[in-house]
């Protein structure tokens, strides 16, 4: 191709590419079209840089589309070209789209690592205005952390580095999340202040999308302010033009504040509609954080609305994936790239655990109120047993008499641990670890001889298989549950006619395998996907049955980070199989 004509493609897809960057604030898909106008004009003169750059626009597109797939797709094949020329202000806007790519979806760590990366890039080459979009972005991390100073410090220097560069919308990018800040700190006026600042820029600048997230913004203050219809009128606004320009993020952000907002003012079935609209909308572009907060104003509607076990439910599943979210990976890269944060691992934890505990004190379950229920109302009982032992150490003679209290003594200390075991079961995911040496053949004959008293007890042939010394430290009352669990499900459902129950524990390297096989009652195929739920009894055999035990065993096993399997057949016996990681 003649020079001259080169020349001419390369103005026109610089044109191009300025196009598509520019129409981003108002209409993605037309700056999709562009940019993809672009790609195909670079291909035809056979130029691998501008390619490069037209693919990290369409990352950044893609990105902002939420189509996570794409968006690295593209990033990543201008990482490889720009890392085989060394050009290090391309590889930081890769790093930069990689980055927000991974930390919009489930992969803080990772994308935290790129962003950093990127930010360092820029500001050692002066790029103030790319320095300022990535500074926005590790400010929203830190925020994800509850890490409100460093935060704020981030969007602070966003501000700096777009008034160096003279870009309104960084700036003004940079006021909507610190007017966010400022209503947690209580500072209603200043977060007024803020996003009127962000309002006037975006309408100066004519940047829809951003202009959506400001007038967002002005919502969440209105609702501060007790303004109520107002906040709704522009959460609604907003919906609608982020519904316009495609953007899944906001749109997911504005649905799940509007589900907020009709919980306050009791207008719960449209809290529900715009809530599981959020949920869908973040579960399909794995949007994580905002699945998050979906599930804990589901879990906050369900406690008005409906009954404490589907609250409890969407509480779990809050819990579930904030844990998979604050990792003690991403809070170990936070103290390498960002010292100033001085974040630990282990403070993390301690706010996580903080956090749950609060929760799970300030909204109480059926299932926390029940334990906390039994166990307070055994603790009276046990105490009077126990004084009565030593009463009779001091008043009975007789040897006989004295081995009687003695077993008897035993099985009331037994049952004390026990009851403090379900104390701590309720709070199972939120108290500290403590650990001891775990003596299984003891363990287990203690189990078993908890049940003496049961009618069919005196019939069963018990086999025990039972590796010694095995070195496994874990805590008591959880270990005792399970073990105890299975146990007394056996004896209960067993058979009348040669009764067995074996139980084999052994240690096969990174685990502990523990099975307890019956030739018992069985359980029908039907009922064993539902053994496992809180209540649910499979058979009617054992009228005065809670329906907890079961419960109560996959609780204690998932609190060990441990796997339970079952394999059953009705009338021919089951065998419940328990795996613990060492």
């Amino acid at each position: 191709m003649p020079d001259d004509r080169s020349s001419s493609l390369r103005k026109e897809i610089d044109q191009l590419i300025m196009n598509a960057y520019e129409v981003r604030v108002s209409d993605l898909s037309q700056s999709i079209r562009i940019a993809n106008q672009a790609l195909q004009k670079s291909i035809a003169i056979e130029d691998a840089g501008l390619q490069a750059k037209i693919k990290n626009l369409l990352s950044l597109f893609h990105f902002i589309r939420c189509d996570f797939e794409m968006s690295l797709m593209y990033a990543n094949e201008a990482m490889s070209y720009y890392e085989r020329t060394n050009d290090q202000s391309g590889i930081a806007l890769a790093k930069y789209n990689i980055g927000s790519t991974y930390y919009r979806s489930d992969n803080f760590s990772q994308g935290l690592i790129y962003m950093l990366e990127s930010s360092r890039i820029f500001e050692e080459l002066g790029d103030h205005h790319n320095h300022a979009r990535v500074l926005k972005s590790i400010g929203t991390v830190y925020e994800y952390f509850q890490d409100y100073t460093s935060a704020e410090n981030a969007y602070q220097k966003c501000i700096e580095a777009s008034q160096k560069s003279g870009d309104l919308n960084s700036e003004s990018n940079a006021y909507n999340p610190l007017s966010g800040l400022y209503l947690k700190q209580g500072k209603i006026e200043l977060a007024a202040a803020m996003i009127e600042k962000s309002l006037a820029m975006k309408k100066q600048t004519g940047d829809k999308r951003g202009l959506a997230f400001a007038i967002y913004g002005r919502g969440k203050v209105f609702i501060k302010q007790k303004k109520f219809s107002q906040a709704g009128k522009d959460f609604l606004e907003s919906l609608a033009m982020h519904e316009e320009s495609g953007d899944q993020l906001g749109l997911c952000m504005c649905c799940n504040k509007l589900g907020q907002l009709y919980i306050q003012m009791e207008n719960y079935d449209q809290a529900k509609f715009f809530l599981h609209r959020a949920l869908a909308t973040a579960q399909m572009s794995k949007l994580t954080i905002m699945a998050v907060k979906s599930y804990f104003h589901l879990y906050l509607l369900s406690k008005k609305t409906t009954t404490n076990l589907e609250a409890f439910d969407y509480l779990e599943k809050y819990l579930q994936l904030k844990d998979r979210v604050i990792s003690t990976e991403t809070l170990h890269v936070i103290k390498s790239y960002q010292a100033k944060a001085k974040l630990e691992a282990a403070e993390a934890e301690a706010r996580a655990q903080k956090e749950k505990r609060e929760i799970i004190e300030n909204k109480n379950t059926e299932l926390d109120s029940f334990f906390y229920r039994v166990s307070h109302d055994l603790k009276g009982p046990i105490a009077s047993l126990i004084g009565l032992h030593n009463l009779v150490i001091q008043e009975v003679t007789d040897p006989l008499s004295m081995q009687y209290f003695e077993m008897y003594q035993s099985q009331i200390s037994r049952i004390n641990r026990i009851v403090m075991g379900l104390i701590g079961l309720t709070q199972m995911k939120h108290l500290q670890d403590l650990r001891v040496k775990i003596d299984f053949p003891s363990l287990v004959e203690e189990c078993i001889n908890s049940y003496s008293y049961f009618d069919n007890f005196k019939n069963i042939k018990f086999i025990k298989e039972i590796e010694l010394n095995i070195e496994y430290y874990s805590e008591w009352a959880i270990i005792n549950t399970i073990l105890q669990n299975l146990i007394e499900n056996s004896i209960k459902y067993s058979q009348k006619e040669n009764p067995y129950i074996k139980i084999s524990i052994k240690n096969e390297g990174t685990v502990i395998r523990i099975a307890v096989e019956d030739n018992g009652q069985g359980i029908d195929e039907a009922h064993q996907i539902k053994i496992f739920d809180m209540f649910y009894r499979a058979s009617e055999r054992t009228k005065g049955s809670s329906g907890l035990g079961l419960y109560i065993l996959k609780r204690a096993v998932e609190r060990l980070r441990g796997t339970i399997e079952l394999k059953s057949k009705l009338y021919e016996g089951s065998t419940f199989t328990v795996i613990l990681p060492i």
